[in-house]
């Protein structure tokens, strides 16, 4: 009998071990599997969170994260366009970010086409995903010395380029940039504002012959890489509601290259990862972004605060050019060249009524008997919002980056929650440039000029 009871006492501990064991086990691969979710950027966390845990992503202490209890949607890595944006394999954790960041800026989980907007590069938290680099090939081309090596600099980039060199946010550094760019080793530097000029006056041409025709309205502005893309890919549709005429990357480089400087290598500096694939039209020969322009100023050694000052060579634009950087600056531009075609006078800006809706801005220009209606509007999700009443519409501008190209997939990556902050200080540094000289495209004298001498020549030039 007592050989019994001892034999059930050994049982039931050997049990009762097992219990604790399995439900050790079972709580122990549920921490495991346990994900918590940022509350500030939506990155997910697999695991146990451990003391002092900070968001890789937007820098988010451990109490702002929250256990996720439902079943999570599986996401995957994005696949990049390689001739826009890279991806560093050994960086890669295989993490939620790309993908988050993706089909927000489609609006859409049915992923097909990649923009090429390196919005993916400003989001991942290990630095996998960089631009494309070119830098280096265009440094060997200036010091090989066999061509001309010509720089053309987007707005965008002088209001960013300081945060690669901790400066404050929006730090307005335009003559710093030239004086860089020429110690680096290139012959000249131009203003891609002037190329916005010209945008801005064929695009107002255009506009006016279809309000005249009633035909292809609303006409979409294609300045934005990443929008041409999107549009072409999913909403064929709109093709020919899309303006005929170049960005100002493709304005000023191919005026370059067809009147000026027939043999110089042309290399366009822009905040926008999408625009390397503009190259293949040939009107530039390289694209570079403003991350890599810092990294070219750190490979050729120079300590960038030290840097003297520098003027753009030629080929300046007007202020209203300079405005291009942010969401809205095209139709303003476009606006002011449409009212002097109309009316032969300036427009001034109380003439313009300008609403902020929900998820775009409303333009609103009376001339005459006509209103011309516009909207401007950043982020494809934006947009389709906005083409559910683009019938409303004479004219709308699509930027696919939030806040327009100074925000762009190609400017320096800096931490997720200062975005806004970051957009703010970089807008109002354009705008208070804006404000000095000349705001009228079609009162450049170099564009002027230009049109004076080549005449109808240069719609083939400029138009795609």
């Amino acid at each position: 009998m007592l050989l019994l009871i001892l034999q059930q006492v050994v049982i039931i501990n050997t049990l009762i071990k097992a219990y604790f064991f399995i439900v050790f086990l079972l709580l122990y691969c549920w921490r495991i599997d346990m994900k918590y979710k940022c509350r500030h950027c939506n990155f997910i966390h697999f695991g146990s969170m451990p003391d002092g845990y900070i968001c890789p992503l937007c820098h988010a202490g451990l109490f702002d994260f929250d256990l996720i209890e439902e079943e999570e949607k599986v996401y995957n890595r994005v696949e990049t366009d390689e001739r826009c944006v890279v991806r560093v394999e050994e960086k890669c954790r295989n993490c939620v970010a790309c993908f988050k960041t993706c089909e927000k800026v489609l609006a859409s989980s049915d992923r097909k086409v990649c923009l090429g907007c390196g919005q993916c590069i400003l989001t991942c938290p290990f630095g996998a995903l960089i631009p494309k680099y070119d830098y280096l090939d265009v440094l060997d081309l200036i010091r090989a010395h066999d061509k001309k090596v010509i720089a053309i600099t987007s707005p965008a980039v002088r209001v960013a380029l300081g945060d690669a060199f901790n400066m404050d946010y929006g730090t307005f550094l335009e003559k710093k940039m030239v004086g860089a760019l020429k110690t680096v080793g290139f012959d000249m530097v131009f203003d891609t504002s002037f190329g916005a000029d010209l945008t801005s006056i064929y695009e107002a041409m255009e506009l006016d012959e279809r309000l005249d025709n009633k035909k292809n309205l609303p006409m979409f502005s294609s300045c934005c890489p990443s929008w041409l893309s999107y549009a072409n890919s999913y909403v064929p549709l709109l093709k020919k509601n899309l303006s005929s005429c170049k960005s100002p990357i493709g304005m000023i480089a191919s005026v370059l290259k067809k009147y000026y400087y027939k043999d110089a290598i042309i290399v366009a500096i822009t905040p926008c990862t999408s625009k390397k694939l503009e190259i293949v039209s040939g009107d530039a020969d390289y694209v570079l972004t403003t991350s890599e322009l810092s990294n070219m100023i750190r490979e050729t050694g120079l300590v960038f605060e030290d840097v003297k000052d520098a003027n753009f060579d030629s080929f300046s634009g007007s202020s209203s050019g300079t405005y291009f950087g942010t969401s809205g600056g095209v139709t303003l531009s476009v606006l002011k060249c449409l009212y002097y075609f109309r009316t032969g006078n300036d427009l001034s800006n109380n003439e313009v009524l300008v609403k902020d809706k929900e998820f775009y801005k409303e333009y609103r220009l009376k001339i005459g008997r006509n209103v011309i209606r516009c909207a401007s509007v950043s982020t494809m999700g934006n947009l389709l919002k906005v083409l559910l009443i683009k019938d409303e519409f004479d004219f709308i501008e699509v930027m696919n980056c939030e806040g327009g190209c100074i925000f762009g997939g190609g400017q320096v990556v800096l931490p997720a929650n200062k975005k806004d902050e970051i957009i703010k200080a970089r807008a109002l540094a354009l705008k208070k440039n804006m404000r000095k000289g000349n705001s009228f495209p079609y009162k450049n004298p170099l564009v002027s000029e230009l049109c004076d001498k080549y005449g109808d020549e240069l719609d083939g030039v400029l138009h795609n």
